[in-house]
């Protein structure tokens, strides 16, 4: 059987349309079309029905899907042990938290491009569960995030635990108190989407403690998420790195919400089944090398000493 075809009919679901296809294999329409074709007469099934204007994969076409995406892994894992010595190149799909992208991977990055320059590095910043999802489909090679639970699919190796911190305008009026329990306060969070998983770890603590908030305020990103906040328009929960130049100008004010601080885990994974190209092995020792000895000795203190913190964390 041709890897092209495999490769082309995979490109042909992810890019939605045969032309897009065509655009990102460098070749004609005609030529995917063909490959088609000739998959469908090798294989004894029609791959492809036309719905309106759309071309959409029949049911024979999605039942041997995960067998295309298997053949194509090992071939590409036969090339690539093959030059395993071979100096890094072709393309590294990493998907990155936010957070994590804007604050800790830019010395990773500048590393990584100075000692691996024939590697084309595409970056995605998505969801912690999106990028687990991502890793587990194989659409992404590296995922850079903070751990949502235990995945025996995935090897991940931890780079430090990241403590978390409430942060206030200094301009807050006194007396809001998120200790105690049992009580509304006049605030709003602010925040971005449902499945952060700083936002999780903040409202089941409000949750348990019985208190209430005013709103949520929902804001993508996180530079906006931090000027809200000094505009004393609510509180936000965020990983302190991302806010410590904030704490140190007085721009914010950290106020009290844990005896030890609660802290969520950094991650650099990838698939448990996928070959370890060089290009993947030099960003991980990339990753290793920039971000380790940036772990908080206080904050991995704090995740051993509290035991309320690990609880939460695989909530």
């Amino acid at each position: 059987m041709d890897l092209r075809r495999l490769i082309t009919l995979k490109t042909v679901i992810e890019e939605g349309s045969f032309v897009k296809a065509s655009r990102k294999l460098c070749c004609t329409q005609s030529t995917v079309t063909f490959h088609i074709q000739q998959l469908e007469q090798e294989l004894s099934l029609q791959l492809f029905e036309k719905i309106g204007r759309r071309m959409c994969l029949t049911k024979a076409g999605q039942n041997i899907m995960p067998h295309v995406h298997e053949m194509i892994r090992v071939m590409s894992g036969l090339r690539q042990a093959a030059q395993q010595d071979a100096e890094p190149s072709g393309e590294l799909r990493v998907a990155i938290g936010e957070t994590l992208l804007a604050y800790k991977m830019p010395a990773v990055l500048e590393r990584f491009k100075r000692l691996a320059p024939g590697v084309r590095l595409s970056l995605r910043s998505l969801n912690c569960y999106v990028i687990r999802d991502a890793l587990l489909a194989d659409e992404a090679d590296l995922g850079i995030f903070y751990r949502v639970g235990n995945d025996a699919a995935l090897l991940m190796e931890s780079f430090g635990e990241q403590p978390l911190v409430l942060v206030a305008s200094p301009a807050l009026s006194g007396g809001i108190d998120f200790t105690r329990p049992d009580q509304h306060l006049p605030v709003s969070f602010i925040i971005n989407e449902p499945q952060c998983i700083f936002r999780q770890i903040f409202e089941s603590t409000l949750r348990q403690r019985a208190i209430t908030l005013d709103g949520t305020i929902e804001l993508w990103s996180i530079e906006s998420i931090k000027r809200c906040v000094a505009s004393n328009l609510g509180v936000s929960f965020l990983p302190r790195f991302a806010v410590e130049r904030e704490l140190s100008s007085g721009e914010l004010q950290e106020l009290p919400f844990s005896p030890t601080p609660l802290v969520i885990t950094a991650l650099c994974a990838h698939h448990a089944s996928k070959f370890v190209s060089p290009a993947m092995r030099v960003f991980m020792e990339c990753v290793q090398t920039c971000l380790t000895e940036e772990a908080s000795p206080a904050a991995n203190a704090a995740a051993h000493g509290d035991q309320d913190a690990r609880r939460l964390m695989t909530t």
